[in-house]
């Protein structure tokens, strides 16, 4: 069986429900093997910019953490990042399920622009809808260690309930295109894959 299939019905459809279950599993599995002790390294990067310069790039900063800090610092903000990751890829891939099937249902044109603003429209749904366990995982993350029910406090004592919502903007343009850009890569591949796999 083909590994996207996993998820889906007797049909061979992947329902709303199930994507969400799919996009969740692959969040998280992507926030254990890969998310976290990077995105420990860029904010690590981020902060030490700001203050005092020690770090000369990337894997100089993962070595001096690793070094400094062990397992525990590269992974510092896990529980967050696994929320963020699989609520972002379980957004992403449910609501962009939802919307390719209205457009099925509608017989809106299969083509390579429908598929773009298909993805492009659930990226834009991801970033208002998980936002906040962005905000309070970089957070969490931080120079300052920081537990996960301390950035939330901090978070709303700063800049109350907008604050969850910094930075969306940033991240909007970078899901809007990338949506745009995996889901038209991933339904071409599928379509490749799909007719080899059914022969085997």
């Amino acid at each position: 069986m083909f590994p996207g299939n996993l998820f889906a019905d007797d049909r061979g459809r992947l329902t709303p429900v199930r994507g969400l279950l799919a996009g969740m599993v692959a969040g998280c599995v992507e926030s254990i093997v890969a998310v976290t002790p990077t995105e420990r390294v860029k904010t690590a990067l981020i902060d030490d910019a700001k203050g005092q310069k020690r770090f000369k790039g990337g894997a100089h900063a993962f070595t001096t953490l690793f070094r400094e800090q062990g397992f525990v610092g590269l992974y510092r903000g896990l529980v967050p990042t696994i929320f963020k990751q699989s609520a972002t890829s379980a957004v992403r891939m449910g609501s962009y399920n939802v919307i390719r099937e209205y457009t099925k249902r509608h017989e809106l044109p299969n083509n390579v622009l429908t598929t773009f603003a298909t993805g492009a429209i659930a990226g834009t749904i991801t970033v208002y809808a998980t936002q906040p366990l962005d905000t309070i995982k970089t957070r969490s993350q931080g120079v300052a260690t920081s537990s996960t029910m301390n950035a939330i406090r901090d978070i709303f004592v700063t800049s109350g309930i907008r604050g969850y919502w910094r930075g969306s903007t940033m991240r909007l343009g970078r899901l809007v295109l990338s949506g745009g850009i995996v889901f038209t890569v991933y339904e071409n591949v599928v379509a490749l894959v799909m007719p080899v796999t059914s022969k085997a």
